[in-house]
């Protein structure tokens, strides 16, 4: 068994990401990103969200075959989580999000203030 700490503030991170992405996806654009990841990116004042996602394009020489990506994925001792979301106020990450579609994440960065409330507000 794997023992998981978990900061206190990790539910009120999951909460914030949990009403943004509608947002995100509703007004959003999306951008490739030169390595391939793509972006959704919604800049509303003085917001900046970015949210990727691992559904993009094979780039020139990358490897397309099932058994290549196996190999890759074992590489890692922890499951990649492919999904991200970037907080952005004023030029400053506020919050990063990381998760994948088991219900695994990680609270990467978590600056608490009152955008917080600002962002709920949106």
């Amino acid at each position: 068994m794997t023992l998981r700490l978990v900061a206190s503030g990790d539910g009120d991170a999951l909460a914030i990401r949990d009403h943004l992405m509608p947002l995100i996806r509703a007004h959003g654009t999306i951008e490739v990103q030169r390595d391939a990841v793509r972006v959704v990116s919604w800049r509303p004042g003085e917001w900046r969200f970015e949210h990727w996602t691992p559904f993009n394009d094979l780039q020139p020489g990358e490897a397309s075959s099932p058994g290549y990506r196996q190999a890759l994925k074992r590489q890692h001792r922890e499951p990649d989580l492919p999904y991200g979301l970037d907080v952005w106020l004023s030029g400053t990450r506020v919050l990063s999000v990381l998760w994948a579609d088991d219900g695994s994440f990680q609270v990467a960065a978590f600056s608490r203030g009152p955008w917080e409330e600002a962002a709920l507000a949106l």
